[in-house]
């Protein structure tokens, strides 16, 4: 599957609020649809996002996305957009009771 097929948008990260970006550049994580809940209901209906929230890029620890113990969750991003998009470590919500996926997002391709 592709990072693509997720509806993936770049965000910034506000109090309050999400911001959508139009570039990596400019953005402090990415939001997408769960990719195990996609592929479970074929599509978006019914299926739940959820935010990676980028290392290095300013973001407050009180804001962007946390592990189930409350502590900052933050991945290392390289890349020039979704088609070559690639976080480290792997992304696991299978822990914090959102979804049942727990992946990697490697040059694009949700494995």
């Amino acid at each position: 599957m592709r990072l693509t097929e997720l509806e993936p948008q770049f965000v910034r990260h506000a109090p309050g609020q999400m911001i959508h970006v139009a570039m990596l550049v400019e953005a402090q994580g990415l939001w997408m649809l769960c990719p195990t809940c996609f592929a479970k209901n074929n599509g978006p209906v019914g299926t739940h996002g959820l935010i990676v929230t980028f290392r290095d890029r300013g973001v407050p620890d009180a804001l962007g996305s946390h592990g189930k113990n409350g502590v900052p969750s933050r991945w290392t991003v390289t890349g020039t957009g979704y088609d070559d998009l690639t976080l480290s470590p792997s992304i696991d919500i299978s822990k914090d009771g959102d979804g049942e996926w727990h992946g990697y997002i490697i040059n694009g391709e949700i494995r």
